[in-house]
Formats: C-alpha cells, sequence, structure tokens
C-alpha cells in the first residue's frame, strides 16, 4: 500500500517538529509515479531519487522539461524570506497554465505552507481550489497548521496527523477532527506515529 494514497485530490501533512511528517512525506513522494516539485524552504536534507534545483537559478523552460520528463524536483530556496513570497507564486502560476490535466497530474509538495503570504499565498489558493482540473495536486506541509490558511487544509481530501500540541487543536476542530482520539492514539503507538483521516475515518497508524 502506498503512504499517500493516489487520486486527483489534494493532501495536507502536519506535526511538530520531528514528529515523522518530513520522512513520511519524503518517502511518499519517491513513491508517487509522477513529476514532484518539492518546495524546500528550509534545505531540508531529501533521499536520493531528487534532482537539487536553487531557486536563484530557476529557468522556466528548463524546470518545465524536467516535469514533461517525470522528474523528481527538490527545488531548495536560496533566500527563503523572499523565495515563497515571489518566486514559490511565480512558479504555482507557471504550472497552472502549462497545459497539464488530471490525467497527467503533477504534485507540489509545500513545505512550511504556513510560512505562505501574499502573492504566493493566493496562488496557492487558486491551485488549492481551480487547481484539480489543471493537474495540479498539492501536498501541504507544516508543523503549525493553526497559522495555515483555511483553504489549504479545508480543500485537502486526506490528512496525514503527526504529533501536534493541543494549541493546534483549533484546525482539527475545524476539520471535524477529534484531537482527543488522535492524542490517544499517539500515546498508544508512540514516538512518529500518526492518523489518518479522509473525512469519513479517523485511524491511527504506527511509525514507518
Amino acid at each position: 500500500m502506498s503512504l499517500i494514497n493516489i487520486g486527483n485530490f489534494h493532501t495536507f501533512v502536519c506535526g511538530i517538529s520531528q514528529s515523522g511528517k518530513s520522512y513520511f512525506t519524503h518517502r511518499a513522494m519517491l513513491e508517487i509515479n509522477a513529476p514532484v516539485i518539492y518546495f524546500n524552504i528550509q534545505g531540508e536534507k531529501v533521499p536520493r531519487g531528487f534532482i537539487t534545483v536553487y531557486s536563484g537559478r530557476i529557468e522556466p523552460d528548463q524546470l518545465l522539461e524536467m516535469i514533461a520528463d517525470g522528474a523528481k524536483i527538490n527545488l531548495v530556496f536560496t533566500d527563503a524570506r523572499r523565495g515563497y513570497d515571489h518566486i514559490a507564486g511565480y512558479i504555482l502560476n507557471l504550472l497552472m497554465d502549462a497545459g497539464y490535466d488530471d490525467s497527467r497530474p503533477i504534485y507540489l509538495c509545500l513545505d512550511e505552507c504556513h510560512l505562505l503570504k501574499g502573492y504566493s499565498l493566493e496562488i496557492a489558493k487558486y491551485v488549492a481550489t481551480a487547481g484539480l482540473k489543471k493537474g495540479l495536486r498539492l501536498i501541504c506541509i507544516t508543523q503549525r497548521p493553526a497559522l495555515c490558511d483555511k483553504t489549504l487544509y479545508t480543500q485537502a481530501f486526506e490528512h496525514y496527523i503527526f504529533f501536534l500540541s493541543e494549541a493546534e487543536a483549533q484546525y482539527m476542530k475545524n476539520k471535524g477532527i477529534d484531537y482527543g482520539f488522535c492524542k490517544g492514539e499517539w500515546d498508544k503507538m508512540g514516538e512518529h506515529s500518526y492518523c489518518y483521516y479522509n473525512g469519513y475515518e479517523l485511524q491511527g497508524r504506527p511509525a514507518l
């Protein structure tokens, strides 16, 4: 079974730092049989299988060629403060007009999505609400879902929830997820365990 289910929907992954969410997501992205762009704002170390591209050296035509070849791109932001504000929005907008559709999807993994603001946030919300028919599937990752724009997690169908403090419970309440149940599952199954929610079922899953 794939770590992340493959379908025409967006995905949300959250959990505190060191909870296991990054390791989980990196492995899941490698399993996906489709091109991936990992918006790596923190300079996270990624496993083999990704091609590293630096945000200050992006050539749009070359990026589109790599995507057409099915590449998994580790997009490292050389200026994280400005990167998400300008470059992330530019790339997302470029891909919305690239001529893809739901039969040829691209997975866009937005790390620390709670840091999106301004232009990049507006385009990310546009992708969240209108991107599926254009083949753009978001995987949003955050350690602070309470600070994340509601559009990004309310438009996500599947949620993979690693350990969160009770301070983040408002996100879960907004999605109808029982924090108490999740806390019980994390305590029972231990470090790096997580809960899966798809709007119909909520279940605990052990660490990888």
